[in-house]
């Protein structure tokens, strides 16, 4: 059975010649018709690229809004969009598309409205009216698309949009249009360029925020050195004030201004040598125009507005230079021009940054998984993200000191990440204290990020416990990490916290647990759906896998604070030929201690306990309980310095190592089966060294890819 296309309505004020519109027009021509039927809405005239739309076939109404202001334009709007049936509505970039296009959509049940972003710095008349009436309408619009990564940041951090419903979905072009059969000096001749000149253009309409004349200046001072002619390619209101420019400077001679040149534009690209764009920063974001030439391979001298640095990275497709930097700009414009093997290797890679990134194709079925996924069941964005649009914040029990390796790959990866822990010195409150007190601040961030990942279980119920009075529609996604329980304790204050966490369930979207048989068992026990829990692996620790490999020493070492069986280690030790360590805070050990058993006491910085560990032949993990995830952080920082492990077997620790591969594991308790498996490592050092070896190359694995787990599991959305 065939599907009716869904209508979706396009609404803008004009459509003349400009960047965001030239891609309104490609992005209608790649649209898939069978999916979607465009329908565009003027307020005013067609304008130039609205012809070239009309002649696509959509369907077009212009002239909207006539000499009508105030309800009389939304009411209207909204008779055409209930008239023919729109069900997505997209406003374009435009002031007046935001102001009469979200409550048209409301009066007409419109099932979603995209707003496609595509400026930045832009000040308006009256503008803190406007940015206070654009706050009142963004509660209407379902989804703001960003045109790049940094301008996501911007939309959320500057104009206040909340993160969960900005997508980025990059500017792009398509290269086949600017294809030239002219080599590089045919296109010159044919433009009257004498031979031998570099050349050097300017892409860009002829207004003020172009800042054309600092391009001018620039080449004043560079023809002097290089032989080099400019071109200045487009139109606009100051085309007569910068002919005047390059008269008093003296150049006009070495400067053609080309006008508009749509049809003709790829001979023009083929005839540079270097592309330039000289904007202020008042609404520059990502230039199409810049995408373009550098699709033909052309580098770019850019100023650092907007979001440039994502497609000109200096040395590698081209150069960046501070908006209205006259010293800077002409110094990289001599340097580019004169230095031909940088320049052409410039080139190559900004044609490749641009077709691997920057397609037309891939901005299309971006638009319409965006429009599919608000007209779906479940119109959350979070599917639909990478890690270019992931804004994430994650909520620690311990002080962040930068060591944290996970973090670190996690910032060179996705659009932002903070975090919420407690100050590294200070008084220390009380866990449930620090827990709320975290989960407030949390609450007081909830606009600027699309993901929070509560660290532990006290942080997740706190915050969980927050959410739940918060619709969802408003609110980040919310995933508790190390969430999990004993399901063989029944006291009362346990079965206090299982009611609190129990409360907090609809201020947790998914669980990430520390193994995949707690994964069935807390989905059965607190009716969870399955698919809201997913295995989450401890990260091994980069600190410790960096360090230089020691030889291991003579002794057995167990140690951790929480849920341990020292009393089967002692029983173990005086029957083991050789040295015992324990290391605990926690646990009394009564009674006389074995002659080969030593306790320390003491609490011991990182640095230290790594010593110990690399002292240790055998590292134990001593756990009480089978049915309790517990000791797989022990196990992974012995497996980080090459020491073999003898586990009691939980549902934890056996995710971490196959039986003889990097550990051993016992029944919990079973003093006799410790000390038979640690006497057959004593006895065979070659085993337990292979054991340690292979411990570091898994843990090594894990370190490598513990970030790609992350946002896998990250991407999966609620």
């Amino acid at each position: 059975m065939t599907q009716t296309p869904v209508t979706l309505g396009i609404l803008a004020s004009s459509l003349h010649v400009g960047g965001a519109e030239q891609l309104l027009l490609e992005f209608l021509r790649r649209l898939d018709r069978a999916k979607f039927t465009p329908r565009l809405y003027l307020l005013r005239e067609l304008g130039p690229v609205g012809d070239e739309i009309k002649a696509l076939g959509v369907a077009c109404r212009a002239e909207i809004q006539g000499r009508d202001w105030g309800l009389i334009v939304p009411v209207k709007l909204a008779s055409l969009f209930a008239l023919d049936k729109v069900r997505v509505l997209m406003l374009v970039n435009h002031r007046n598309a935001l102001a009469y296009g979200v409550p048209a959509a409301k009066l007409a049940r419109v099932k979603a409205v995209v707003n496609w972003e595509n400026e930045t710095f832009k000040r308006y008349r009256f503008n803190g009216a406007f940015m206070a009436l654009r706050r009142l309408l963004t509660p209407g619009v379902d989804a703001f698309v960003a045109a790049a990564r940094g301008h996501a940041n911007y939309l959320v951090e500057r104009e206040r949009v909340p993160a969960r419903k900005v997508l980025p979905i990059v500017n792009a072009v398509d290269p086949s249009r600017f294809r030239s059969p002219l080599t590089r000096e045919q296109a010159k001749e044919k433009l009257g360029v004498p031979p031998g000149r570099k050349t050097a253009g300017i892409l860009a309409v002829l207004r003020p925020d172009k800042a054309h004349d600092l391009f001018l200046r620039a080449a004043a001072r560079v023809v002097g050195a290089i032989d080099a002619h400019f071109l200045v390619i487009g139109d606009g209101p100051l085309r007569q004030n910068l002919e005047d420019l390059a008269r008093e400077l003296g150049i006009h001679d070495r400067v053609s201004f080309l006008g508009f040149r749509r049809e003709g534009l790829p001979d023009v690209l083929a005839a540079l040598d270097l592309v330039c764009l000289s904007s202020k920063p008042m609404q520059e974001t990502l230039s199409v125009a810049a995408l373009e030439a550098m699709s033909t391979g052309i580098p770019m001298l850019a100023t650092r507005v907007g979001f440039m640095e994502e497609i000109v990275i200096p040395g590698e497709t081209g150069l960046l230079v501070d908006s209205g930097d006259l010293d800077g700009y002409a110094g990289a414009l001599r340097r580019l021009l004169s230095d031909d093997e940088a320049r052409l290797a410039m080139g190559r890679r900004a044609k490749e940054l641009v077709l691997s990134r920057h397609t037309l194709d891939a901005m299309a079925r971006g638009f319409e998984e965006l429009f599919a996924t608000l007209l779906g069941p479940s119109p959350d964005l979070a599917r639909l993200r990478g890690p270019e649009a992931l804004r994430l914040c994650l909520i620690v029990s311990w002080p962040e000191l930068g060591q944290w390796r996970l973090l670190q790959n996690l910032r060179a990866r996705v659009n932002k990440v903070d975090v919420i822990c407690p100050a590294p010195r200070g008084p220390r409150a009380p866990v449930a204290l620090r827990s709320a007190l975290q989960a407030l601040c949390a609450l007081t961030r909830l606009g600027g990020y699309n993901l929070m990942v509560s660290w532990s279980t006290n942080q997740g119920v706190c915050l969980g416990l927050a959410l739940r009075f918060v619709p969802r529609a408003l609110r980040p996604e919310h995933i508790c990490r190390d969430f999990h329980f004993d399901p063989t304790r029944s006291d009362t204050r346990y079965r206090l916290k299982l009611a609190l966490l129990r409360l907090a369930l609809p201020g947790i979207d998914r669980f990430w647990c520390t193994s995949r048989s707690e994964c069935a068992v807390y989905a059965k026990r607190l009716g969870l759906a399955p698919e809201r829990l997913s295995f989450y692996p401890d990260e091994p620790h980069g600190e410790l896998i960096d360090r230089p490999r020691t030889r291991p020493g003579d002794y057995v070492l167990a140690y951790g604070n929480s849920d341990r069986d020292y009393q089967a280690v002692l029983r173990a030790a005086q029957d083991l030929a050789a040295p015992a360590v324990i290391l605990t805070q926690a646990y009394a050990l009564d009674g006389p201690l074995p002659a080969n058993v030593r306790v320390i006491r003491d609490r011991l910085d990182n640095e230290a306990l790594a010593r110990l560990i690399e002292g240790a032949a055998v590292v134990v993990v001593p756990t009480v309980k089978r049915e309790l995830a517990a000791g797989q952080n022990v196990m992974l920082e012995a497996m980080s310095l090459s020491r073999p492990v003898v586990a009691a077997a939980n549902v934890a620790t056996v995710e971490y190592s196959e039986e003889g591969d990097a550990a051993y594991f016992y029944e919990p308790g079973d003093d006799r089966e410790l000390l038979a498996k640690l006497a057959k490592l004593f006895a065979d050092p070659d085993q337990a060294a292979a054991m340690g070896e292979r411990g570091f190359a898994a843990a090594r694995r894990l370190l490598d890819d513990h970030w790609k787990i992350f946002l896998s599991l990250a991407a999966k959305g609620r």
